[in-house]
Formats: C-alpha cells, structure tokens, sequence
C-alpha cells in the first residue's frame, strides 16, 4: 500500500493530498472522497524566497529532502489541463450535462427555483446553483458579494513554459523579489512532466513594464545564467483581483465556492474541497427537503469555522505588500541576515508566519 499511495502536498484546510497512482486518483483522506487524475506529477523538495542579488530564505533542505525522495517532498505539481479532463470524463460518466461555451451572466431566484441567465439567451432552471466561477467571478458580483469585501488590487502576472531552465534547485519552488524600481516578483516551479518550468512575473501596479521586467530578470543579474539555455515554449499569462474573503457564501439558494470566495487563490486542494463540500451540502438539502440556508449549513458552517475563522486572508497578502512597505535593497538585507533553514511547508497562511517569526529573530541585530 505505501508504494501506490504517495502523499502530494502539505496540509492545507485540514488535509494532506495523497495520490493512488494504481486507481489514478488523487485523495483527500481527512474529508473521506477522492477524485481521478489521469496525469504526470513532480516532486519539489523546498521553497527559496530570494532578493534580487541572491540572498534568500529557505523552507525545507533541498540536498536532504530531495534524498528521501516521495518521503521528502513539500508538495508536487500537477497537469492542470489532465485533471480537468479527468474530472470532466468522470462527471459526463455519472450523467452531468456539460455546456461549453456558455457564459453565465447572472440568476434569478422565485418560488423555490434558481434560473441561471448566459449572455448566448439561454436558462437553466435548477433548486441550488453552486458558483465556481474563478476569482474574476461574476456570480459574486451580481449577487452583491463584492460589496461587503475590501478590495487590494488586481495582480497581473506575465510568462512562460519554458524548456532548458537550470535554477540552482532542479525541483524546487522559487519566489524572488526583482531589483526594480515597481515592486514586482518572480514565481517558478517545475512542471508536471520535470523537464519545462513556468517561471512569471507577477506585480499590483497598474500599466508596469512587466514584460521588459521579465526580459530583464532572465537576461542580466544573479539569475540570468539560470536561463543562459532556455527555450519558450508558450505564454502564459493571468490577470486577478485580490480581496477579503466573503464572509458569507449564500445566497437566494445560490453557493459560492473556490475562488470565487477566497482572497487570491484556494489553490487546487482548496477548490476541491470547498466544491465537494457545497455537493454535499446540497445533496443533504434536497434529501432532507430543506430548500432554505439551513438545509446547506454543511458547507456554510464549514466555511466559517475552517475558513473565516481560521485563515487570515491578511496573511496571504502579506507576500504582495512586502516590497510595497520595503526598499529592494531592505529585503535583500533582510534575507541575508536569515541564514538557517526553515521548516518544510507549503501552505500559503502558514509560511507568511514562519517567516514573519524567522525576521523577529533578527530585530536585534536589524536594530542595531
């Protein structure tokens, strides 16, 4: 058993991803459900959080991880692109009917029934609508949801699949804040097959060169020979706007889940399980013929009791208000002064803390 079933990520939400590489399905063991994977992954084996001149923070021996192999990861990458397939084939399986192409506008609640409105003239009626529809979701918005949230910015991030990339890690997470004069970041992780990475450049202000900034960051400085054999493969690019969580995902029988609720991102374990909570939720409603806010209380009180009252969407923000509050040269002092390694862990509410406590260290010497 230990040989087919391999743990994948860090706890997040109260769980720990584990993958059955005989069923080909990825496993959520502390909620009980699991769901296909038809896909590569990678191990990676530490998290560095680099200056601009090369001075950095890390999270997790690489040398000793990468050595235990499946044992020592922090977390994989997976095929994005394969697991939707995967869950796709699943749902038309168990009779969903799919709708591609079909952009929904806004719903309309009346004796009892939701109808679902699309820009193409067409309406689905149905008794609860589940809203995953993404960070940029217009569900939120045209129920009103916006409104009670504080608004940071909307992040745009530019880049590539490339292939030949040679980071000082081979499989390791990589953050690095760039030397320029708008504050900006590079992220990098292997992908799902260990050959190509996806390095982008993500920043909060308005009309920045990012583009220029990324030709910069591959070509001149510390990290240019990273890239001294790189080919690109395609574009990559995202655009998202960041704000609190939505304290309350509910309403006129319509549920919002995912990225649709969360600050910046649930990450691939977060919408999973906040999707399979809301079904749940629902499932138990129209059994128990409770079409109201307390027949999906499942997933309402989860949300508030795992979510709200226990991540601080402040502290996801801090990775992106950092070098906003610092010079360039500020962190790259910062980060050098860190020199021990950090725990292992990849939990986008844990780490801004680990950190936090590994620079309280330092104040003594910062202050002097």
């Amino acid at each position: 058993c230990s040989m087919m079933i391999v743990t994948l990520t860090g706890c997040y939400l109260g769980d720990r991803v584990s993958i059955n590489s005989r069923d080909r399905r990825l496993c959520f063991p502390a909620y009980g459900f699991s769901i296909p994977y038809d896909g590569e992954h990678q191990n990676f084996y530490s998290w560095s959080i680099y200056s601009y001149k090369g001075n950095k923070i890390q999270l997790g021996d690489y040398v000793k991880n990468e050595s235990m192999g499946d044992e020592g990861r922090i977390s994989a990458t997976y095929d994005k692109e394969a697991l939707l397939k995967s869950l796709m084939k699943e749902s038309v399986k168990f009779g969903v009917d799919v709708f591609p192409g079909t952009n929904v506008i806004g719903t309309q609640t009346h004796n009892g029934q939701v109808t679902v409105f699309t820009r193409e003239g067409k309406k689905f009626k149905g008794t609860f609508v589940i809203g995953a529809d993404g960070r940029a979701s217009r569900l939120a918005k045209t129920l009103g949801k916006n409104k009670e949230r504080t608004f940071y910015g909307t992040s745009t991030s530019y880049g590539f699949e490339m292939r030949g990339v040679e980071p000082s890690e081979k499989y390791a997470l990589f953050q690095i804040f760039l030397g320029e004069k708008t504050p900006m970041r590079i992220w990098m992780t292997p992908r799902a097959d260990g050959e190509t990475y996806f390095p982008f450049i993500s920043c909060t202000h308005p009309g920045a060169d990012v583009q220029g900034a990324f030709e910069r960051f591959t070509q001149q400085g510390y990290f240019a020979p990273w890239f001294k054999n790189a080919e690109t493969i395609r574009p990559l690019c995202i655009e998202g706007n960041m704000y609190s969580h939505i304290v309350d995902p509910y309403k006129d029988q319509v549920m919002l889940v995912s990225d649709a609720v969360f600050c910046q991102e649930a990450e691939m374990t977060g919408a999973v399980i906040g999707g399979w909570k809301a079904a749940n939720a629902v499932k138990f409603a129209l059994t128990e013929g409770k079409i109201s806010r307390e027949g999906v209380s499942l997933y309402l009180d989860w949300w508030r009791s795992e979510v709200i009252e226990k991540l601080d969407h402040r502290d996801m923000m801090r990775n992106a208000v950092m070098p906003y509050c610092l010079t360039v040269d500020d962190i790259d002092y910062l980060l050098s002064k860190i020199t021990k390694t950090l725990r292992s862990i990849l939990d986008p509410y844990e780490t801004p803390k680990i950190v936090g406590a590994a620079m309280a260290e330092i104040m003594p010497t910062v202050s002097k």
